[in-house]
């Protein structure tokens, strides 16, 4: 067992509560392992998290049909992912890494701290948007037309990333003590946010299980209709129409559902965590075992994401696939630009030559 000694340089950092756990750290042959084990295993996932989503945000940039506006949402939950593998995660491991050299990285365990409570709570407030917008188009469907529009929810979602990093700038810059103000305010944002959100979806699938029945019930009398009288009318179409709607504004709901209950299930252990750190008092099991792999699983959550985006986004997918061929995509849209660019000049030729031969 060895002693990790702190050094005057780390002095700055120990008004913190995690920092406090080095002063009496004891590294065994098992627990070298493990921690070597959370570097190995955040370093892949750090990679993966980051190539995924920055693939998920230059297909959302390069094609126009793809910016809706659930999908700037996800543009806004992929960039917080992109940071989490850029900065979160990489912070992590040189922090746990020091830990296993027997040394104190201050900077590390600072850029650790304070983008990940940054990063989890965007994410948390950014899937309370989502369900708010999907709350929003399936219960009120018109005025959503009317008023949701892509400049106002940009504006909303650059608020929201304004006030939340301003919060988290301003407690850090003024030194505010975890236990006295930071922490309790930002608990109560994530924890509100996880309420909300499972309301307002307890509420969508309601309607959304309302809406199938409606549609199913009306599907039938114009099938007995079509039956009797051997034509389709006017009120097969719209409800077609209809039908059709509702299953794409159900099937972005359930996606959104998908994320929300993979991020949940990827928090879950670090809540429950928290919550008996603050019952039982053994700071080497929590400090040194529980939190270092409950704080993995939920960066996990960052690299299974974009998985969830092409898995549940059809449109999505394709694009992915077509900028992974690379060159040969580009060629072959090329070609097929200039083929319809040529059709349809030689259609406008045609035309005019009709017109001038009546004349």
């Amino acid at each position: 067992m060895q002693a990790m000694n702190i050094s005057d340089a780390s002095q700055p950092c120990l008004d913190s509560t995690l920092s406090l756990e080095l002063a009496s750290f004891k590294l065994s042959s098992t627990l070298h392992g493990f921690l070597l084990a959370i570097c190995i295993t955040n370093g892949l996932l750090s990679v993966l998290a980051t190539v995924g989503n920055a693939l998920v945000l230059i297909i959302i940039l390069k094609f126009p049909s793809l910016r809706t506006l659930s999908n700037i949402l996800i543009f806004s939950l992929a960039l917080i992912d992109v940071l989490v593998g850029v900065v979160v995660q990489p912070s992590f491991v040189v922090y746990i890494a020091g830990k296993i050299n027997l040394e104190f990285y201050c900077g590390a365990l600072l850029a650790y701290l304070y983008t990940e409570i940054f990063c989890v709570g965007l994410s948390l407030i950014t899937l309370s948007l989502i369900a708010c917008e999907r709350f929003f188009a399936i219960v009120y469907p018109f005025k959503y037309i009317n008023y949701m529009t892509k400049p106002r929810l940009i504006t909303i979602v650059v608020a929201v990333w304004a006030v939340w990093f301003l919060f988290n700038v301003i407690c850090r810059t003024l030194r505010v003590k975890n236990d006295e103000f930071f922490s309790p305010i930002a608990s109560a944002v994530i924890g509100f946010s996880l309420i909300l959100n499972i309301a307002l979806y307890f509420k969508i699938f309601k309607i959304i299980r309302r809406h199938e029945r409606q549609i199913n019930a009306q599907n039938l009398v114009n099938r007995a209709i079509r039956a009797r009288d051997s034509r389709k009318d006017d009120t097969g179409n719209s409800s077609a129409q209809e039908s059709t709607l509702s299953s794409r504004e159900t099937h972005m709901a359930r996606t959104v559902a998908y994320i929300t209950g993979v991020l949940v299930l990827c928090y879950l252990l670090l809540m429950v965590t928290s919550f008996a750190d603050m019952l039982i008092e053994d700071d080497a099991l929590f400090d040194h075992l529980l939190y270092p792999l409950a704080e993995t699983i939920t960066f996990f959550n960052s690299s299974l994401n974009p998985f969830l985006y092409c898995w549940r986004c059809r449109d999505l997918r394709e694009k992915i696939w077509l900028v992974l061929k690379g060159s040969k995509y580009s060629t072959s849209s090329k070609h097929s630009s200039r083929r319809s660019v040529e059709q349809k000049q030689s259609t406008e030729r045609e035309t005019s030559t009709r017109r001038e031969e009546r004349v």
